[in-house]
């Protein structure tokens, strides 16, 4: 392990504890800086994004001490770059950490090579910490699991000479569900969905309609007055190639209606994912997944960010000492894209 010899690092910090025990959070003014392993950058953490259900991941994540730093999604500025990395002191990242590891509700963290990317330009360090997972899950989703272009190698992307975006029309004529389209997940899908060509249907509330179209969705079915069963109402047309769910329960369980039979496709990444009774329709593939935190695919998204055609949503940002706060309002599924604990003061 390298040793800290900054002279103006401190040895210990403020920091967010989830007490696995306990089942409770709480804010330490004394725990420990970690020391960064020769594969790790040490960051100053700026913010850090609230994943939705984190906290009861101590089952699936046994290297979690006792009192756990929660939170993965990061922007900060490098302290300790990785030994022959590109990256310096003082340049700004945004990454997302392995929730197996120690998370980012904390001044200084860690954060490996293969997990982070440069800031993009176009974008602030809160609202950065806002899209890793969220981007990632979406991309993953619809273009390596769900296969929305018919190839992984074949994605959307900035030419860098000219700077226009290639493969607008990947997915010309293919209809892609997104469910709960309004989330931090959703919200990028709908928009990767828009910009391949896709005709994108996303699930939300009525109030969130007009801000999804103008994401890109092409329609949004209020989920409270309309099912999927109901909009589909037996007409194969309005089916879909790909349905997306991130939310699971019955939206989960209600998007099998929804998706063709015969080379459709439903991709989820909400707990509890299941078929329907009696079996999902005939020639319908289907996965659960879990997201890859990967450095160059999300400095790949970051460039559609600098071009101004992928947005994020912060839905609300609090200061640590409000971590409580944070965290009722990221578990009460009222969050229009992410909550996010704004930890240092400097951009």
């Amino acid at each position: 392990m390298s040793t800290i010899t900054t002279p103006s690092l401190p040895s210990t910090q403020k920091a967010v504890l989830y007490n696995i025990e306990t089942k409770t959070l709480s804010l330490s003014t004394s725990h420990p800086v970690p020391a960064p392993s020769e594969k790790e950058h040490l960051i100053r953490v700026h913010s850090t994004a609230i994943t939705n259900g984190e906290l009861t991941w101590a089952p699936f994540c046994p290297d979690w001490p006792t009192e756990h730093v929660p939170c993965y999604d990061v922007s900060g500025t490098i302290v300790i770059p990785v030994p022959g990395s590109d990256l310096k002191p003082g340049d700004k990242v945004f990454g997302r950490v392995d929730a197996q590891r120690e998370g980012t509700a904390q001044e200084y963290a860690t954060i490996l090579q293969s997990e982070n990317a440069r800031l993009p330009a176009g974008i602030g360090m809160l609202e950065a910490a806002s899209v890793p997972m969220s981007a990632h899950t979406a991309w993953q989703a619809l273009f390596e699991k769900g296969l929305l272009t018919g190839d992984f190698n074949r994605v959307p992307y900035v030419d860098e000479t000219s700077g226009e975006i290639v493969g607008k029309e990947l997915a010309k004529g293919k209809r892609v569900l997104i469910l709960n389209a309004a989330g931090g997940v959703g919200l990028h899908a709908v928009q990767f969905g828009n910009l391949v060509g896709a005709w994108v249907v996303g699930t939300a509330s009525k109030k969130n309609e007009e801000w999804l179209k103008g994401l890109g969705a092409d329609e949004v079915v209020d989920y409270r007055n309309m099912s999927i069963k109901e909009y589909v109402a037996g007409d194969d047309a309005k089916k879909f190639d790909l349905v997306f769910d991130c939310v699971g329960g019955e939206s989960m369980l209600d998007g099998w209606n929804g998706v063709k039979e015969e080379g459709g496709v439903y991709i989820s990444v909400a707990p509890g994912f299941g078929e329907p009774q009696g079996g999902k329709p005939k020639g319908v593939r289907s996965e659960w997944f879990i997201m890859e935190a990967r450095g160059k695919e999300l400095e790949h998204i970051g460039k559609f960010i600098t071009k101004g055609v992928l947005k994020t949503a912060v839905d609300s940002a609090y200061e640590m000492e409000g971590f409580e706060e944070a965290f009722a309002r990221s578990a009460s599924g009222r969050a229009k894209g992410k909550v996010v604990l704004r930890v240092g003061k400097d951009e």
